[in-house]
Formats: C-alpha cells, structure tokens, sequence
C-alpha cells in the first residue's frame, strides 16, 4: 500500500508529515512574534521607567481640545501606568475663556494624581470621577463670574449639558493654595487662602480657608479651621460629619460657629450652634441673603441645622438695643423667591429699635469707630456703630431736630427677594415715652408675598383697650405701575381700629405730672385728659421714605373720647390763659367733665383737614378748624369757644397754632371775635356729622345708655342750625 507523499508510517500508525519548510516559517514567526513581545516589554519598561516623557505635548492637545482651554503642562513630566494611573508634572496651568481679563484659571506646581483603573471603568456608567490621590504643592485660581453668568470655570460645550458632579477624592493634600474670587452676579470680590492636608496616613488631618475681601458692598473678612475637607468634598450618603469652627467678621457683623459639617458638595448638611453680634439686622440680612429691618445694635446665640437646601434656626435669645426677642426659623431657598417662615416671639420689644428701619435715628449713645472701613456700608449710612467699638473718640452730640419724619430712603426694593409666612406673638410692646402702657400682648401675622409686605391679624391690648386692623406695604414692580407714581414709588395701605382705651392710664404726660406732684409733696392734680377712646384709621399713600409716605397720604382719621375730663392742658402747655374762652374759672387745676371730644380728618396729598373737630363740655364747646401739611411739618390751626349760654367770660378771639411738628407757635388770633368765628365754623360742621354719627354708636360703650358722643352731636347739630 503506497502511503501519501505527507504521511509517514511508525510502528503501525499514520502521522502527519510536516516539510522542513513550514516547520522554518513557524519557528520564525514565533521567534518574531516573541521578539515584537520583548521589544514592546523592554520600550514599555523603558517609557515607565522614563515616565512616558513625550506623552506630555498629546495630552495637553487631548486636554485643551476637549475643554477647549489653552492647557499647559510642565516638565518634569512622569506618567506611570502599572497598577494605576499616577501622573506626576512639574505644573498644570488653565487658561480662561475669551473675554476674561486673567492671567489663567488655574496655576499649580508639583502636582500629583493617581487614578484606578477600576474607577476610570465605573465613568462609563457614572459623570462622577473618583480620584484616590490628588497632592498638590502650590495652586492658584481666578474664580471670575461675570453678571450675564459666563465664568472662568465654565467647561461645558453645550450651555444646556448639566453641570457634571464634583469628583470624589480619597486623599487630598494642598500645602499652599490662593483663589481670587469676583463674582460680579454675587457681589463677591474675595482673596481666599486655603491649605489641607488629610487622608491615608494623616493621623490628624487639618484643613483651614481665610478669605479677605468684600460681599454685597460690606468688608468681609473670615476663617473656617475642620478636620479636613475630604468628608465633607463628597457625595456618599455615609459621608461622617467633621467638627469644624469658624468666624466671620462682615460690616460690623460678627458671627462666630461651631459644630459639624458634612457633603459640602452633596447635600450640604450642617448642625451646630452660634453667637452673632452686630450693628443692625439689616448687615445680618446681607450675609444671608434675607430681607431683615434696619435696627439698633444686636446681639443673639442659637442653633442651626441644614439638611439637603432647606435650613432650620432656633434663636432661643437675640437682643436688639433693649428689646429681648427669640424665634423658629425656617429657610427654604429653592423656589423662585426663597420662602422664611415660623414664629418670632419675645418677651419685651421696645418700638424705639426698630426706628431705623422707618428712617428714624439711631440712639444718641451710639459711637461710631473712627476709621473702621469693615463697620462701615455704602449707601448704609442709617446703620449703628461697629460692636467692636474700636474708636475711643467721643460721641459727638447731634444738631437739633428740624424735621420729625426723615427723608432717609426705605429699603423697601429688597422685599421682591423672598417671601415671607411669620406668626408674631409678643408679650410686651414699649410704644415709647409718650405712653405709659404698652401693648401686651401683641399678637399678628407678618407676610411678603411677591413684594408685597402685610402685618395682618393685628391683636393687640392696652390700656384696658384693644387695637387690631393690618398695615401693608406693596412694593412689586407691578403696583407702581400708573400715570403719577414712579416705578420707585411702593404703595401703603393702613386700616386700624382702637377701641376702648383708657387714656388716664394710656398717656404717660398725666402719670408724670402726678410723679411730679408726689416728689414736691403737692397735692396731686387730676390728669390732663381721661375718657375712653375710640377711633379707626384707613390711609393710602405711596412713597420709599417716612416723608414721602407722610406726603401722599389720602383717607380718614377718625376719633373720639367718651366720659372724660381735661385740664389746664391747654393752659400750661400753650401758655395762654384761657380760662375765660371756656366759660369757667379753673383755680385750683380742677378737672373739667367732657361730654365728648370729636375728630373726624380727612387726608389729600399729606394735607389733613378736620371735617368735624370738636370738644364738648357742660358750657362750652371748642371748635379746631385749619389744616395740616405732613408734608413740610406744618401747622395751621384755629381754635374757638361757642358757649352754650351767654357769658361774660366769652373768648375774645380765637386761638391760632402754627409754625412746625418740631417748634409749633400758639397765639391769640386778630380779627373777629371767637362767637363769630364758631358760628361759621360749626356750619361747616353740620353735614360731615351725620356721617360720622353711625361709626360712633358702634363705639365702646357696653351699657344700654346712649353714647354720649352721638348725644353731644346732636344737639351741637340743632344748636348750629
């Protein structure tokens, strides 16, 4: 049997016959293919051991064309790849976009980073780079922001890709680090200095952040010192809280924190407690972006939580000039216009430090520090002095008064930043020296809703009295809108009613000439005015400061005094005798009863002029016509007696008051005699009477009696006839 030229027969079996040929080009193919193995291990050996030195001009071409930047890399450069990525360059600089006037983004020497291979795999299915060291010797950042939102740290190709999530780094360490911060949109303008030095071997890691510089036109200067920044740099859900401390002085303002920081870049949750101290709420509301009233000087302590956007404070304790108040606090920044709501409560809040806020003036006792830049603010000028209290010059003693309402501008466009759901509950109102009851309690609800301010729900007892109705301001843009007001201009709306106070122990001019009489051993007079007052009040005005609004008012004042009495008042505090004007001699300071007193204004363009104005005693009746202008402060008034019989002691004249709120001027008026003068006067009276006759049977009167008011009226109506 003849066998194939290929195969050959060994001890019975056929095996395949490979030529000498193919058995060559086997050999040498294995030998090449080992020799391209060996060439390929000792050139990859030697770019590890190089480090990959002319990998350095490809990756910064790869990098700036895929952030589109200028992307730089210094020598030394070493890149190794076994086992993980660890990239080591002698410094990385970033450029800025166009239209930026910066020397670059970034700047960092010595620069260190070492990647996973497993975690550069996860990035297929995850946005979220996880980098296991990251070591960095000196960095240096431009962090500018400009007002349409184009900044320097802006990466993404396309305005509309999602922002990518902060990487997550393991090991992080900055001896030296330098941000300059301007942030046009913000209002930022800081120097920020930073160092770290934490993870893997760092028994005690520190992490600590200064910044100098200016927020929202205050000086702002502060400190944050943790115990690293790496767990609060993540986003785990397990990240642990560190205990970090810190401080911040801003406009006068200083607050000082202590507590826990976690996932400063996740869901930012934070827990501690702190103390605050400054000029004035309104510099408290800058820092926080908060719409917060311009106040005396302040102090308070509290707690703070925030967990995901929303924040929680619970201040058990605040101090503003004399007044003490508290409150429970909720922030939610998320919506449109960020919403704060809860409770304000307080034992004792005293008008007088919440006088700024309406253009008043700060306390006379204040010191401002002499040139202190950080206690001051631009436009600010109604803030108190710094607390610090770094000057020891003086106070220097103010010129007196001219004007009563200040001409100061309101911060009233701030109220369209955030709305605003407050309970109000008050045990103690000090309405200021003029009264010697306060208000207690006070009870209300305090609203902002799209600019527009409303104290609502108003509950408020003194004096045996009570005094409710709502003041709002209307600040949207929207409601300027029209052919007299400027866009500037807000609205006001006021509707008060007070029912049933007793003025003898409401007013504190009777209680202090009662002391008075005590200290001298005299025996003690009766008090100038008693009775029980009623009245409403509805007005509207529009205007950014207290004399603007005092300016425009439009609407009614109306009051009235039931069962009372009055003394020399007029007497003592005009100067003038005028004993015989009402019919009687008043020796010995004898209370006079009061049948009624009446006043019913109306208000046009901040001028009030009395429709019906009228005190009514068992022989007289005395009649107030004229006018008054709030806006210039301005007094014009007439006074005159029309007794109820003939009298020997009939006035002579009227009494006129003019001159200012601040310096008024009361003299005898020339001319006709006062009867002359009532009679036309109560003429004008007759018919605004019996419009304002049913809102006095709706007074405070709970016995079946008819009111006194309504029956002094009426004959006063039939005896002008």
């Amino acid at each position: 049997m003849t066998q194939p030229d290929d195969f050959q027969l060994y001890d019975n079996k056929i095996t395949p016959h490979t030529p000498p040929r193919r058995r060559g080009a086997l050999f040498w193919s294995g030998m090449v293919f080992f020799l391209c193995v060996l060439a390929l291990t000792i050139a990859f050996a030697i770019c590890e051991w190089k480090g990959w030195p002319f990998l350095r001009a490809p990756f910064e071409r790869f990098a700036s064309e895929q952030l589109q930047r200028d992307i730089r890399i210094a020598e030394p450069f070493q890149l190794k790849l076994l086992g993980s990525v660890r990239l080591k360059v002698g410094g990385l600089w970033i450029g800025v976009p166009e239209g930026f006037d910066a020397p670059h983004f970034a700047d960092t020497r010595t620069t260190y980073l070492q990647l996973r291979y497993s975690d550069l795999f996860k990035l297929k299915h995850s946005d979220q780079l996880r980098i296991q060291t990251l070591e960095v010797d000196r960095i240096d950042l431009h962090l500018l922001r400009k007002p349409d939102g184009k900044s320097t740290w802006h990466f993404k190709q396309d305005d509309n890709e999602p922002d990518k999530p902060f990487p997550v780094i393991e090991r992080l360490i900055a001896t030296a680090g330098h941000a300059e911060v301007r942030d046009a949109k913000m209002d930022v303008d800081l120097d920020v200095d930073f160092s770290t030095r934490e993870g893997g071997e760092q028994a005690h890691p520190a992490s600590s952040v200064t910044a100098k510089g200016t927020f929202r036109d205050h000086q702002l200067e502060a400190k944050l010192t943790t115990e690293g920044f790496l767990p609060i740099a993540t986003q785990a859900e397990d990240s642990p809280p560190i205990r970090s401390k810190g401080w911040v002085n801003y406009g006068g303002l200083r607050i000082d924190y202590e507590g826990s920081v976690s996932d400063l870049f996740g869901h930012q949750n934070i827990v501690g407690k702190f103390t605050g101290r400054g000029p004035s709420l309104h510099v408290l509301g800058a820092l926080t972006g908060t719409v917060l009233p311009t106040t005396d000087k302040f102090s308070l302590c509290g707690t703070m939580e925030k967990h995901g956007d929303l924040w929680k404070v619970d201040i058990p304790t605040a101090r503003i000039g004399s007044s003490q108040l508290g409150g429970n606090f909720q922030f939610d920044p998320r919506p449109e216009r960020p919403l704060l709501s809860g409770q304000l409560f307080g034992k004792r809040l005293v008008l007088e430090d919440l006088f700024p806020a309406f253009g008043g003036d700060i306390k006379s006792d204040d010191v401002k520090p002499a040139d202190t830049k950080s206690s001051e603010t631009k436009g600010a000028d109604h803030e108190s002095a710094d607390m610090k209290q770094t000057s020891t010059k003086p106070a220097v003693a103010s010129p007196a008064k001219t004007k009563l309402f200040a001409d100061r501008k309101l911060d009233l466009p701030t109220l369209n930043k955030m709305d605003a759901d407050l309970s109000i509950k008050l045990d103690y109102v000090d309405l200021g020296k003029a009264f010697a009851k306060p208000i207690s309690p006070f009870v209300a609800k305090l609203s902002m809703d799209s600019g527009k301010l409303a104290l609502a729900e108003v509950d408020a007892r003194t004096a045996d009295g009570a005094i409710s109705g709502l003041i709002s301001v209307d600040a949207h843009p929207d409601a300027t809108a029209g052919d007299t007001a400027t866009p500037a201009d807000p609205k006001w709306h006021i509707d008060m009613r007070w029912k049933d106070i007793d003025l003898e122990k409401w007013l504190q001019v009777s209680q202090d000439r009662k002391a008075e009489a005590q200290r001298e051993g005299k025996e003690i007079p009766p008090a100038y005015v008693t009775g029980t007052l009623n009245g409403k009040t509805k007005l509207d005005g529009r205007g950014n400061s207290t004399k603007e609004l005092m300016g425009s008012l439009q609407g009614d004042v109306s009051m009235y005094i039931e069962k009372g009495t009055i003394s020399r008042l007029l007497i003592e505090l005009m100067g003038i005798d005028l004993a015989q004007s009402l019919g009687v001699w008043l020796t010995k300071d004898k209370a006079l009863p009061m049948e009624c007193a009446v006043m019913d204004f109306g208000a046009s363009q901040g001028i009030v002029k009395p429709r019906v104005a009228l005190i009514d005693t068992s022989v007289t009746t005395v009649l107030i016509d004229g006018h008054v202008d709030l806006a210039e402060e301005l007094l014009n008034l007439r006074l005159s007696a029309k007794p109820k019989n003939m009298s020997p002691f009939t006035l002579r004249s009227p009494i006129r008051v003019t001159g200012t709120f601040v310096n008024p001027d009361v003299a005898p008026e020339g001319g006709p005699i006062a009867a002359r003068v009532a009679g036309s006067v109560a003429l004008a009276f007759l018919n605004p009477i019996a419009a304002i006759l049913p809102f006095i049977d709706l007074g405070g009167s709970t016995d079946k009696a008819p009111s006194p008011c309504k029956r002094s009226l009426s004959d006063f109506s039939q005896q002008a006839r």
